[in-house]
C-alpha cells in the first residue's frame, strides 16, 4: 500500500517524496536532476518529471527520452520524437507514429504490437485481437494476429496452427495435435507431466492424452486426471 507521491525541491535538489507500508516515509533523490529547470509532467499520478537534460519516472531517469518532445499518453505509456515508452523503459523497436494504447500492458503503432516493452512482430496489426474478451488470468492474456497465437509476448512455437487450442486461465498453456506448450516452449518433454502422489510423497512423470485435454474452472485435465504444473508441482489453477 502507498499514499500519494510527489516531487519536491529543496536545497537545490529534486526528490520523490512518498510513503509505503514497507519503508514508511521516504525521500528519494533524483540524481543529476537540475532543480532550476525541473517541472512535473501532468498525469493522473504525477510520477513523471523532466528538466532540461532528462525525463524521469519517479526517481529514475528514462534513458534516451527527449525532454523537449516527451509526451505522456495514458496509463504507463508515453512517446517522444524518437520512440515509445512503458513507464521507465523504452519499447523495443518502436516509433511514435500512430502510437496507441490498447490496455495496461499492450500498445501498437502502424507497424507492430507491443507487450510492455517487447514487440510481438505480428503478421498484421489490423487483425490483432484478444482471444478472450476479458483478462484471462492474473498473469497474462492470449491474443492472435490472424497468423499466430501469443501469451503476453510469447508466441506458441507450433507448426500446426490450424489445430492450436489455447486454454483460458491456464497461465499460458496451449496444445496442438502433437504437443502441449507453456509460453513459447514445450510444456512437457515428450508430452510428460508431473503428478504428485500424496500418499507416497512422490513427484513422478506421466503421459498426457492430448485428445482429451479440457479446461474446467481453470484446471487442466485429461482422461487420466488432473494435469499438474510442470514448475510448481501443483494443479493448474490460476
Amino acid at each position: 500500500m502507498s499514499c500519494e507521491r510527489e516531487y519536491i525541491i529543496k536545497n537545490n535538489s529534486v526528490y520523490m517524496k512518498g510513503w509505503n507500508e514497507g519503508v514508511g516515509k521516504y525521500e528519494r533523490l533524483l540524481k543529476n536532476a537540475d532543480a532550476k529547470s525541473f517541472s512535473i509532467i501532468e498525469t493522473d499520478d504525477n510520477l513523471y518529471g523532466k528538466d532540461k537534460f532528462y525525463v524521469y519516472y519517479e526517481n529514475e531517469i528514462i534513458h534516451g527520452a527527449d525532454p523537449k518532445t516527451f509526451k505522456h499518453i495514458k496509463k504507463g505509456f508515453a512517446i517522444d520524437k524518437n520512440r515509445a515508452y512503458h513507464y521507465n523503459d523504452s519499447i523495443e523497436n518502436s516509433n511514435p507514429k500512430e502510437f496507441e494504447v490498447i490496455d495496461y500492458y499492450f500498445s501498437k503503432n502502424y507497424e507492430n504490437v507491443f507487450y510492455k516493452t517487447k514487440p510481438l512482430d505480428v503478421c498484421s496489426v489490423n487483425n490483432f485481437t484478444f482471444v478472450f474478451p476479458n483478462e484471462d488470468d492474473f498473469w497474462g492474456r492470449w491474443s492472435t494476429d490472424g497468423c499466430f497465437y501469443f501469451y503476453n509476448n510469447y508466441k506458441i512455437p507450433s507448426n500446426d496452427y490450424k489445430n492450436i487450442t489455447v486454454y483460458e486461465g491456464s497461465h499460458g498453456i496451449s496444445s496442438d495435435n502433437k504437443y502441449v506448450y507453456q509460453y513459447n516452449k514445450n510444456y512437457f518433454e515428450g508430452n510428460e507431466r508431473n503428478i504428485f502422489i500424496k500418499e507416497k510423497g512422490l513427484l513422478i512423470k506421466d503421459t498426457i492424452d492430448i485428445k482429451t485435454i479440457t479446461n474446467e474452472n481453470n484446471i487442466l485435465k485429461d482422461k487420466f486426471g488432473y494435469i499438474y504444473n510442470n514448475v510448481y508441482g501443483n494443479k493448474n489453477n490460476f
